[in-house]
């Protein structure tokens, strides 16, 4: 047993020494590689200078006599006795100067490249060819225009040479300072050029008008690259090449050029013959030339030959640097690689053995032991950190890793689980604190439901409505942290509802609710058990979307029936997210997490959990995206498992247990819980300012609570007391579709004036029962009254007053209400205000007063239950067209 363990530590330190041994013979082997390559990269910069300093510059010195050869050369066709020993000797010189040229070439042709070795030949070839042109010369069959061709194409190959010379450079910086002599070379060709040109006519004594063309273009061509070269010339050969320009010598042939290029042929014609004469006498002398010549060719040569010995300094420093790194970097890497190696063989052997088994134990723990102790925390189960087994120990510095990883260790889960009790607790504590909040919320509903059905002012209903609003709005937040603590809500259905309904129920919980513009709603319903959920999950939308877009935009809401559910998009104006910012609530609304991880960072928000929550429990699925119009478009599909098939709204219409739909706050859902109120809460009585852009009579789209469309302006009443209903146009009257009375709110909450929103459904505040009251009352002006029971119908009022209208209209839709001025007035104001000396009135007159409002009173009253009874019947209408495509 004791020889296995020995053979099988012997294996895991073979097997660790190769796993350092191969990458460190790696590392090795990949820096000789790139060492070779740098120092053989140096060696070839080293040849490179090594040929400009003993081929290129020399060659270029040395073709400096073949330019003087083409000079005499031309000189000689003129007048070959009195040129002949000077040519002769001169060709002596090229010969000699270029064959050492040649046999300098040849222990560099094996180290040029393929381009350079080729521009080397084409050079030697085009030379050798000069033998032939000087046998024609000496025979006298050559031409002057068979010279210069000859010799100018020598000039040219070999400036092509010293081009791909200095372009070929392994050096950057030397790049430059070669190509500012190559074209320094091409200058001196170019002076020696026009220099011949000149040769012929010294001779004989006549410029031709083509040879002083042809001089024109050589000397501006010369002159030209001299000074585009100048400013990319080293700053010594800048300095001499200035000091050249500004010698005498320079300026006195600059002016010899321009003589010879102004000069004008003068035509003179004999008198006596007639004879025509032309002077093309050269206006320069050839001593005069020669004078300023050769001092500024030869100062150029000395010029272009400087720059080409700096771009070889160059790039020889350049090699020496690189071959000093190259051969210091591989001395370096061969030592500590060899370090590197000891030191990790020798630790290898004594520490992988023991860190070996450490990492099994760590493993073992984190795999095995630590999920299963949080898995126990997440149940609330309870846990003993003392019986976690310690890992194997010793007296050594791997001993005391170990001891302080179990230190650690037991500490990390002494702190999980006290962390999950006080999870667990605070959890219980908020749990606790929404059921108080919400039976206070509750029994808040129901008194404010009790205040509004004996509160008759206008005014003060108003408030109690904004008072009953920010009730519904708490309960919504108290059912959030149910939510959020594990818990379901208390408000359940059984039974179908529509989903126009649970859409006005969200928007009606929703803060900024007359900003929300309800358009196409899908003609379905939803499963009794869904709906208080989907409620709560669209309200949340709802609010983020008027809460983060401007107070001045709406916020739209619409559904589609799609093959897989039903869609409802909520889309706002407002500030929008950005992407990671999308891809992050996105995360979270399709992976709900623990509700702890808000702590860790501060841009979540409540609804987000609760969404989540929420669209899980039911397999809703949300997703945010952004809008066109630059906010935030929140898509919600609900699942066809959600919504309601036909055979199961018969079914829960057949056997009706009297559960109504979305019942408000002060009714019991499920026998404990009160019930959400439908779309359009006692918050939207409390009166947001109607759109005036509604169409008339659309009753659905007229809420306060849904701002797609105003509520008709109404008719104030003849008393100034509350008219419940205004706004309406009296028709037949009932109960709503889904069996629930309605109730005007009066005013406009931030508008003012006497105009009052219908509501589609009843209050929050459980608001309903008072509706199906009979107010039998005699109307105002002489209208037409009813006795509304909230089941019986009423027919047309015709009051005096005007605000009563007449039948429905063709398309189901009642007319615009009237207004008649002065109507609302008090009685006082009609009255004619009495004079100073006028007596007072009398009892009987002020008890006659009191019984003319009570009668307007009631009258008023009784116009709006009608109103209320019509509102069922309109509903319905606006359902079918809220559905329809």
């Amino acid at each position: 047993m004791e020889s296995a363990k020995r053979k099988r530590r012997a294996s895991i330190r073979r097997r660790s020494r190769r796993a350092v041994l191969l990458p460190a013979a790696a590392f090795v082997a990949l820096w000789l590689t790139v060492s070779s390559y740098l120092v053989l990269n140096a060696f070839q910069m080293v040849g490179a200078a090594r040929a400009l300093d003993e081929l290129s510059t020399p060659a270029a010195v040395s073709l400096v006599s073949v330019m003087d050869e083409r000079s005499q050369t031309v000189a000689y066709l003129e007048n070959p006795e009195e040129f002949r020993a000077q040519l002769e000797e001169t060709r002596r010189e090229s010969d000699k100067l270029t064959q050492e040229v040649f046999d300098r070439f040849e222990p560099f042709r094996d180290l040029a490249s393929d381009a350079i070795r080729q521009r080397i030949a084409d050079f030697e070839s085009q030379y050798r060819g000069i033998d032939d042109i000087r046998a024609e010369v000496d025979e006298g069959t050559a031409s002057r225009e068979e010279v210069l061709r000859d010799y100018n194409r020598v000039m040219t190959v070999a400036a092509n040479l010293f081009d791909e010379q200095s372009r070929g450079h392994p050096e950057p910086t030397a790049i430059g300072p070669g190509l500012s002599a190559t074209n320094t070379f091409r200058v001196v060709d170019l002076l020696a050029q026009s220099d011949a040109q000149l040769t012929r006519s010294f001779a004989n004594g006549s410029l031709t008008h083509e040879d002083q063309h042809e001089f024109t273009r050589l000397s501006s061509s010369y002159h030209a690259i001299l000074d585009s070269i100048r400013p990319f010339m080293s700053d010594a050969q800048t300095a001499k090449l200035e000091t050249l320009m500004e010698s005498e010598d320079y300026q006195r042939l600059v002016e010899y050029e321009q003589r010879i290029v102004d000069r004008e042929i003068a035509v003179s014609i004999d008198p006596v013959t007639g004879e025509e004469t032309r002077d093309t006498t050269v206006p320069v002398s050839e001593r005069e030339w020669r004078e300023v010549y050769v001092p500024v060719k030869d100062a150029l040569t000395d010029i272009g030959a400087s720059e080409s010995y700096h771009a070889a300094d160059l790039q020889t420093r350049a090699a020496t640097l690189a071959l000093s790194l190259a051969l210091g970097g591989t001395l370096g890497v061969a030592l500590l690689g060899f370090a590197a190696i000891s030191i990790a063989v020798r630790t290898t052997n004594s520490v992988v053995t023991r860190l070996g088994r450490l990492r099994d134990e760590t493993d073992q723990r984190a795999n095995e032991f630590l999920p299963e102790l949080a898995e126990r925390l997440r149940r609330n189960e309870p846990v003993d950190s003392t019986a976690i087994p310690p890992l194997t120990a010793s007296d050594d510095e791997i001993g005391e890793v170990a001891t302080a990883f179990d230190k650690a260790q037991r500490f990390a889960v002494d702190a999980a689980v006290r962390q999950a009790e006080l999870l667990h607790g605070i959890n219980r504590v908020f749990l606790n604190i929404a059921h108080r909040s919400q039976t206070l919320i509750h029994r808040q509903l129901r008194l404010l439901d009790r205040m509004e059905r004996e509160q008759e002012d206008p005014e003060q209903l108003t408030e109690l409505f904004k008072l009953d609003h920010l009730a519904t709005r708490s309960r919504r937040n108290a059912e959030n942290l149910l939510i959020l603590g594990g818990e379901n809500p208390g408000r359940t259905w059984h039974r179908p509802m529509p989903l126009v309904d649970v859409l006005r129920g969200a928007i009606s919980e929703s803060g900024d609710y007359t900003r929300v513009d309800r358009q196409q709603i899908a003609r379905v319903s939803l499963k009794g058990p869904a709906v208080a959920d989907v409620i709560h999950l669209v309200a949340e939308l709802v609010d983020n979307a008027t809460t983060f877009s401007p107070p001045h935009s709406q916020v739209r809401l619409s559904s589609e029936q799609v093959p897989n559910g039903v869609v409802v998009e909520i889309e706002d104006r407002g500030l929008g997210m950005q992407e990671d910012e999308f891809e992050a609530a996105n995360d979270i609304l399709a992976n709900p997490p623990e509700f702890d991880v808000m702590r860790l960072n501060e841009k979540m928000r409540l609804g987000l959990f609760v969404v989540s929550r929420l669209a899980k429990r039911h397999d809703i699925k949300v997703r945010l995206r952004s809008s066109p119009y630059g906010g935030v478009q929140a898509i919600v599909l609900l699942p066809a498992e959600l919504i309601a098939t036909e055979h199961e709204i018969a079914a829960a219409a057949s056997s009706d247990t009297g559960e109504r739909a979305l019942p408000g706050a002060g009714e019991r859902a499920e026998g404990a819980e009160h019930a959400e109120g439908t779309a359009e809460s006692g918050a939207a009585r409390a009166g947001a300012a109607p759109r005036e852009d509604a169409p008339a009579g659309d009753m659905l789209a007229g809420r306060g609570a849904a701002p797609s469309g105003a509520a008709e302006a109404a008719d104030p009443p003849t008393t100034g007391a509350l008219r419940r209903g205004d706004g309406l146009t009296p028709a037949e009257a009932g109960h709503t579709a889904t069996g629930l009375p309605r109730r005007a709110a009066p005013g406009g909450e931030a508008g003012g004036g006497a105009r009052a929103d219908v509501l589609s459904g009843p209050a929050p505040g459980g608001r309903g029962a008072h509706a199906r009251r009979t107010a039998p009352a005699p109307a105002a002006n002489g209208a037409h009254t009813g006795t509304g029971t909230g089941t019986g119908t009423a027919g047309p009022a015709a009051g005096g007053n005007g605000s009563g209208g007449g039948a429905p209209r063709g398309d189901s839709r009642p007319p615009l209400p009237k207004r008649n001025p002065q109507t609302h007035l008090a009685p006082q104001l009609h009255q004619t205000p009495p004079s100073a000396y006028s007596t007072p009135a009398a009892p009987a007159m002020e008890e006659e007063d009191r019984s003319e409002r009570l009668r307007r009173n009631m009258a008023a009253f009784q116009q709006g239950t009608r109103r209320g009874r019509l509102e069922g019947q309109q509903r319905q209408n606006d359902s079918d067209k809220d559905s329809r495509p």
